[in-house]
């Protein structure tokens, strides 16, 4: 690994940008296919419709390409849903998170250059086949009110759950001041863990093969949650997250290892945060603040701290939220996808070798095939069992 205190950082590097093998599989932990479908008429477009974000400042308008995913090498998604509270009234929070995953696979469908996978032996054959492959997730907890509907989301095609998101909710204690001190003094709930469900839940999760994301909770959450994950010998994700010089938002150094020392993989977010900056002991000569330095930065810093193998990419492309601007290594700043072969030469030349970023879709689905091998066939034919509530989605299935 380089180092952040080397001397000088190399001019933008987006001339001399070389070309991805198309064989390579790039991975990306986080990122929002379906955000229209989420947010409706306040967000515009998705993929495949030809609108792309102009401006590193445009929130509301899709930031993914598919043409763009392949120049960058990254083939395989982590597809987040996210399921907004009270945006869908009579709709309950676990029938929004099912809606979401079934308007994802029906993107999926008329989308070719996309294909879902619910498997890593399923991933590997689309990938060999050259698809862009998404494999479904869900960003917040929030729908879950009985362990039941853990296996409800399993069998809709749920392979990876974020626990929390921005407040807490029945299952654990998100992160404090995640919108800042002042707002935080508002919005922060219990200061606590995973709750009895919660634990119930992360079990729940084990036996079904699905993906654990401590993205958004608090440290005593990710600890509740690795106490349960470390003896059974499964990994877990933190799928977005800058670097933990900041209380919000960020995964602390401990926590970071304990997440690399059991397999697990830690995605790098490419969002703007104020509460977040990086302080000026790791910085260089010539850093930007605001621009693709700052994303970076929170690369180098994990791969230091935890090794740069738990380390990847996790976008949050298509989330409501600002990105780099242009300067420093970027001189277009992070638009949208389009930008990622900038990002990753700039990563190379801080030291991160380009076979680490060649082979993070390798680390990503040996994770799967971990998470997978751990798994209960039972309880997941049990799953599988079951009825999706598509036709009443306006029920309460508390």
């Amino acid at each position: 690994m380089g180092s952040l205190g080397c001397a000088v950082l190399p001019p933008p590097v987006e001339e001399r940008v070389s070309a991805v093998d198309p064989q390579v599989v790039r991975a990306d932990l986080h990122m929002h296919v379906t955000m229209r479908a989420a947010l409706g008429p306040l967000f515009q477009g998705e993929p495949g419709d030809g609108v792309l974000a102009g401006s590193h400042a445009e929130r509301f308008v899709n930031q993914v390409d598919a043409a763009a995913l392949r120049r960058a090498g990254v083939r395989l998604i982590l597809a987040t849903v996210w399921p907004p509270p009270a945006t869908r009234p009579g709709r309950s929070a676990l029938g929004e998170a099912l809606h979401q995953l079934a308007e994802l696979e029906a993107f999926a469908r008329k989308n070719p250059d996309f294909v879902l996978a619910r498997s890593a032996e399923e991933a590997r054959k689309e990938l060999a086949r050259g698809q862009l492959v998404l494999v479904p997730a869900v960003e917040g907890g929030e729908g879950i009110r009985r362990v039941e509907d853990v296996d409800l989301l399993h069998a809709a095609g749920a392979r990876s759950i974020t626990l929390v998101h921005f407040f807490d909710n029945s299952l654990a204690d998100a992160a404090d001041d995640q919108f800042g001190p002042v707002v935080g003094g508002l919005t922060n709930g219990r200061a606590g863990g995973l709750t009895p469900l919660g634990a119930t839940a992360v079990r729940r999760m084990i036996q079904l093969g699905i993906l654990i994301d401590v993205a958004h909770a608090s440290d005593q959450t990710i600890s509740d949650v690795l106490a349960i994950t470390e003896p059974a010998g499964v990994p877990i994700l933190y799928s977005h997250t800058g670097a933990g010089w900041a209380g919000t938002r960020c995964l602390s150094t401990p926590l970071a290892q304990r997440i690399a020392a059991s397999g697990g993989l830690i995605g790098i977010g490419l969002f703007r945060s104020p509460f977040q900056e990086v302080p000026q002991a790791e910085r260089w000569e010539g850093f930007q603040p605001g621009t693709c330095d700052d994303d970076i930065a929170h690369w180098v810093h994990y791969a230091r701290q935890a090794g740069p193998e738990s380390v990847v990419l996790g976008s949050d492309f298509s989330s409501v939220i600002l990105r780099a601007r242009p300067g420093g290594a970027c001189a277009r700043g992070i638009r949208h996808a389009g930008d990622l072969p900038a990002l990753f030469s700039a990563l190379e030349a801080h030291g991160v070798s380009r076979e680490n970023l060649d082979d993070s879709g390798t680390r990503v689905l040996r994770v799967l095939d971990t998470v997978e091998a751990r798994a209960d066939s039972s309880a997941r034919q049990s799953a599988r069992s079951l009825a999706q509530p598509r036709d009443n989605l306006f029920l309460d299935w508390e």
